[in-house]
């Protein structure tokens, strides 16, 4: 199972597009999430965490929830904060969560909740253009190691305060 995952407005949804494309077979993750739903709430899934650990599919699967399956391999997808800003505003996010969705990214929260569960397993990438990270998702898909270097966003984030 791959697993490629983001802070929500990293492009998962674009690059799935682009995977689809290119003739790969992937899935959104939420199409495996049904029985572990608890509730929604605002429009959010609240969901059961060890639920999630138990999804282990074969294929490859886009989500921000994603890396808490029985993911193989894991890719973050890693974003500039202005342009996850942009594309968050863009869905009418509310400011608030327009900020809790930076932070997380600035602090690499997704990135660090992969490796905690899929230690050495985990790889990330900048999502700064749709080719290059297509084909860093397809090498990984043929097996194929990318190269791949912790991302650090922090300083970014001076600009919102």
């Amino acid at each position: 199972m791959i697993c490629i995952t983001g802070t929500p407005g990293v492009g998962k949804s674009t690059i799935l597009k682009e995977m689809v494309k290119r003739g790969y077979e992937v899935s959104e993750f939420d199409t495996l999430i049904k029985d572990c739903i608890i509730e929604e709430k605002d429009g959010e899934k609240i969901v059961d965490e060890i639920c999630l650990k138990n999804i282990k599919e074969d294929g490859v699967f886009f989500g921000h929830l994603s890396h808490y399956a029985g993911c193989d391999s894991v890719i973050v997808l890693r974003s500039h904060l202005k342009d996850i800003e942009d594309r968050l505003k863009k869905r009418n996010y509310s400011k608030s969560k327009i900020m809790d969705n930076i932070e997380s990214e600035a602090i690499d929260l997704i990135g660090s909740e992969a490796e905690e569960l899929h230690p050495g397993n985990v790889q990330e990438i900048l999502n700064s253009d749709v080719e290059e990270t297509a084909n860093f998702v397809e090498n990984v898909i043929k097996g194929k190691k990318s190269t791949s270097l912790k991302i650090d966003l922090t300083e970014e984030i001076l600009e919102w305060y």
